[in-house]
């Protein structure tokens, strides 16, 4: 579960990133689109393949374990990343205009947090289809 729930907060990272760069204008509407696709894809085989990994686990367990880890990043990373410029927001006077840093904050997240949750979905959508072609194709090669 640690490692889905650390595949989960990198994902986060990475994709808070790139729309941190994008919306900076360090990068082209087509290098926005490439990086984002790229990178949903590589962090997704890699969600698959941490949660393929032994033991093997019943479909209920699995489901359970993903669950937990997107709950885990879902609640603590914001947090982790939120309540500081909150308590800074609420520390500086309004002149300091903090409030100007918070929302784009709080929108990145947003728009990271989405993506980290499709990227699940599409996990187990994944994992999904190598189930029913595995039970499909059970003890003969498939084409």
């Amino acid at each position: 579960m640690l490692l889905l729930a650390g595949t989960n907060a990198l994902a986060l990272v990475v994709f808070a990133l790139i729309y941190a760069a994008a919306g900076s204008r360090w990068l082209t509407q087509g290098a926005f689109l490439a990086s984002l696709a790229v990178s949903f894809f590589l962090l997704t085989a890699l969600w698959v393949h941490f949660e393929r990994s032994p033991p093997a686990r019943d479909a209920l367990s699995r489901l359970g374990r993903g669950v937990l880890a997107l709950v885990i990043v879902v609640i603590g990373l914001p947090a982790l990343a939120l309540a500081p410029l909150f308590a800074l927001q609420e520390a500086l006077p309004a002149e300091a205009e903090f409030a100007d840093v918070v929302r784009p904050a709080m929108v990145l997240l947003l728009l990271a947090l989405v993506v980290v949750v499709a990227m699940n979905v599409t996990g187990v959508a994944v994992l999904a289809v190598l189930g029913l072609r595995s039970r499909l194709f059970r003890g003969r090669r498939p084409p």
